[in-house]
């Protein structure tokens, strides 16, 4: 390394300018790996975002780095000195070389336990990794952890009987979102470069706009879900995170591999149609028939933490359609409202769907006793039935999702009625989104996540998010930074907000291009006040 060559920080530390690092030779991994050890030592007892951290990091690591000497000997080859520089410094790595990442612990791996965040599943293994961790092994990653996640991922506060409660990097008397906040609130705060979740409803997404980062939930199909602990056979996905669109879409390529199910849009656009959901952006009325949100609606509290998501997204909408870039006039974004009486025929409120269309607790049972029962796993219980008797899981995290199939399995089943007429109301809302998306000529509908601030630590269910409407439909949907609420003694910077954007079928790679657009324009992600350098990472 030359005298004169800067040294690097792990703290917002990008995939991109890790590796041109590496090929300058102003960092290795073991020393990036090293840095965010000791930042998970520093910070993680007191954030609890992690359940294991690998023994071996520093070991692969150190693999690594060899093997990222031979490949820019590789590529220098015998040429002049010169050459040997220019080579060396453009040489491609493998797309994940030596990122160290921050695998929610539903995630199998062969050298590492895999509980789903219950204690009855501490001792669970898995002969071989599952198919997602196996690409990123292939692609050069070192799973440094295994992150904390809300009980069997059945809900949003990230509170588990073998993790704890994850708490909110922003404002630690909040919750991180989640269920997937254990990875959320790792990578806000620098623990990992960045992170695989999954997401059932609002997994990905929930984390991500609790704690300024971006969630990418992927069209169902496009990432194998082999070998994660399952909820529902529906709805389940697994999806990247990183704290910047672009780390995040080099992470899909890897975890999409060649398992598409489906065709996907990647003609690259600039000009975009993006539907406003103004429905999306108040408050509900509480109903008998709701759950999560039964009364909360209308509480002052809410209602004026709601006026203010509200500013911080309305300002980020005007911020998108007044931006021009000046180095292509051809980039245009258009806002088109989208009300409620657009979309007459199938009632889209969060409420309803959850209450009408929800499959996950007629799916959960089977799907979880199947995946306890497969040859590589190696379970401590081998049904639902025998982790409820054993008594070691939260029994306020684990939600109806958990215990309605225990208390009456022939309803809540695969078999019944009643999950039918579900599926039913789901190929409704399908058509009734699509023909929304064809009536106005959209590429993606935008809304907040969260209708109000991640809830205060204590109650187990988030409620007033919004990700039921990709969850049932299927299509791709992402989350990013779109602002703060104002400081506060707890909140110094204030507690995030995310924008959502769904777009349309099978329009994965669009819709992140649309989504690093926006990104640039808003530029709304803050490092935590938790944050500190913690070391510069050089040879």
């Amino acid at each position: 390394m030359s005298s004169h060559a800067s040294t690097i920080d792990v703290t917002e530390l990008t995939i991109p300018t890790f590796h041109a690092a590496l090929r300058e030779g102003r960092t290795t991994i073991t020393a990036v790996v090293g840095a965010y050890l000791s930042r998970i030592a520093q910070h993680d007892p007191t954030i609890k975002s992690l359940i294991t951290i690998n023994p071996n990091a520093l070991t692969e690591a150190a693999e690594k780095d060899a093997e990222t000497d031979r490949l820019l000997q590789r590529n220098a080859g015998s040429t002049s000195t010169t050459a040997t520089a220019t080579a060396t410094a453009t040489a491609t790595l493998p797309a994940l070389h030596g990122v160290p990442i921050l695998l929610k612990d539903n995630y199998t791996t062969h050298d590492l336990p895999t509980s789903g965040g219950a204690k009855a599943l501490a001792t669970l293994t898995s002969k071989r990794d599952g198919n997602v961790v196996r690409k990123l092994r292939h692609s050069g990653a070192i799973i440094l952890a295994k992150a904390n996640l809300h009980e069997f991922a059945l809900h949003g506060t990230t509170t588990s009987s073998l993790g704890g409660q994850t708490l909110n990097p922003y404002d630690i008397t909040r919750t991180p979102g989640g269920s997937s906040g254990g990875t959320g609130a790792g990578l806000a705060l620098n623990l990992g470069m960045v992170g695989c979740g999954t997401d059932t409803v609002n997994s990905l997404r929930s984390p991500a706009s609790a704690c300024s980062i971006v969630g990418f939930r992927p069209s169902v199909g496009r990432v194998d879900t082999e070998g994660i602990v399952p909820v529902s056979e529906t709805q389940d996905v697994a999806g990247p995170m990183g704290r910047c669109v672009g780390d995040v879409r080099v992470l899909f390529d890897v975890m999409k591999g060649e398992s598409s199910s489906q065709g996907s849009e990647t003609e690259s656009k600039s000009v975009f149609r993006i539907g406003v959901l103004e429905e999306y952006f108040h408050l509900e009325t509480p109903t008998s028939s709701s759950s999560s949100n039964a009364n909360l609606g209308l509480e002052p509290e809410l209602v004026a933490e709601n006026a203010i998501v509200q500013d911080v997204t309305r300002k980020a909408l005007s911020l998108i359609s007044s931006a021009q870039d000046p180095s292509n006039t051809n980039i245009n974004i258009t806002l088109v409202p989208i009300p409620a009486s657009s979309h007459n025929d199938v009632d889209w409120s969060v409420t309803h769907l959850l209450s009408n269309g929800d499959t996950q607790a007629f799916e959960f049972r089977e799907c979880l006793n199947e995946f306890l029962q497969l040859d590589q796993i190696s379970s401590p219980h081998p049904s639902l039935e025998s982790i409820a008797s054993s008594g070691e899981i939260d029994q306020k995290a684990v939600t109806g999702v958990f215990t309605l199939p225990l208390s009456d399995k022939h309803r809540y089943s695969r078999q019944s009625t009643e999950y039918q007429t579900r599926l039913t109301l789901i190929e409704s809302l399908k058509n009734s989104v699509r023909e929304i998306f064809t009536k106005h000529d959209i590429d993606a509908l935008v809304y907040p996540h969260q209708r109000h601030f991640p809830i205060k630590i204590g109650p187990t269910i988030q409620p007033a998010r919004n990700g039921i409407l990709a969850a049932l439909t299927g299509r791709p949907a992402v989350c990013i930074p779109a602002g703060f609420g104002p400081a506060t003694l707890e909140a110094p910077q204030g507690v995030p907000i995310g924008l959502e954007l769904m777009g349309r079928e099978g329009g994965d790679e669009v819709l992140l291009d649309l989504a690093e657009l926006i990104e640039g324009i808003i530029s709304a992600r803050k490092v935590s006040h938790l944050n500190c350098t913690g070391g510069n990472p050089s040879r």
